[in-house]
């Protein structure tokens, strides 16, 4: 499943009740939140998932005792059905990959996606890129046939179309950061929306030049 939205849309606050839920039928073993980064995984008082699952960082070796590190990750997800991925807009095809590929060696189950294991992402695709590697949306990645792709190519292709896999698609609608109803309130909103696909209008830009702070007479 993916759940998305624009920031303050309120993603986050659907995952927090879902953990509310969880710990009231005291299931919170059922379910683990992951992020890309810290930062995104100490809001929701989560992990990374490169800590999580054992995956390697770009650019950085990878754990050299594979069958301890397999084990620990075994251990991390006993009784775990549920993930939740936070920024998915970070995650890069050949990471989709990794974190499957992770999924699938703990739970000794390699003929479905992610281990069988059931993924919920969220995030805002407007949002930033991954870092390394091209975005699950690349249209670039898969394009050639796998006899001559490398084999990074190889995983960055497989990352793809497991990502299209998710067929079940939320996006929230209401924007709850930005609910008071005054002219420049709309304006404000109608600017950051049209920025988050680099559209702002000439209103726009009118708009939030107004804002600029400075010494002026006005």
């Amino acid at each position: 499943m993916y759940v998305g939205g624009m920031g303050g849309i309120g993603k986050s606050q659907v995952i927090k009740a879902l953990m509310d839920f969880f710990k009231f039928r005291n299931e919170s073993h059922r379910f683990a939140i992951l992020a890309p980064t810290g930062t995104a995984a100490a809001l929701l008082h989560g992990s990374t998932y490169h800590s999580f699952l054992g995956v390697p960082i770009d650019g950085q070796p990878a754990v050299r005792n594979e069958t301890t590190n397999n084990s620990m990750v075994k251990a991390r997800l006993d009784g775990v059905e549920y993930i939740f991925l936070d920024e998915v807009s970070m995650l890069s095809c050949d990471d989709n990959y990794k974190i499957s590929a992770q999924l699938a060696k703990a739970s000794n189950e390699f003929d479905l996606p992610y281990g069988a294991i059931n993924m919920i992402f969220s995030g805002d695709f407007a949002q930033l890129p991954p870092v390394f590697g091209s975005p699950l949306y690349s249209s670039a990645v898969g394009t050639q046939l796998m006899s001559r792709m490398t084999v990074h190519g190889q995983k960055a292709a497989i990352g793809k179309a497991l990502w299209h896999q998710v067929t079940t698609v939320v996006i929230l609608g209401e924007n709850m950061r930005q609910r008071t109803q005054t002219a420049e309130d709309n304006k404000l909103r109608t600017a950051l929306e049209n920025m988050r696909y680099a559209a702002c209008t000439h209103e726009d830009i009118k708009f939030l030049k107004s804002r600029i702070a400075g010494r002026r007479s006005d």
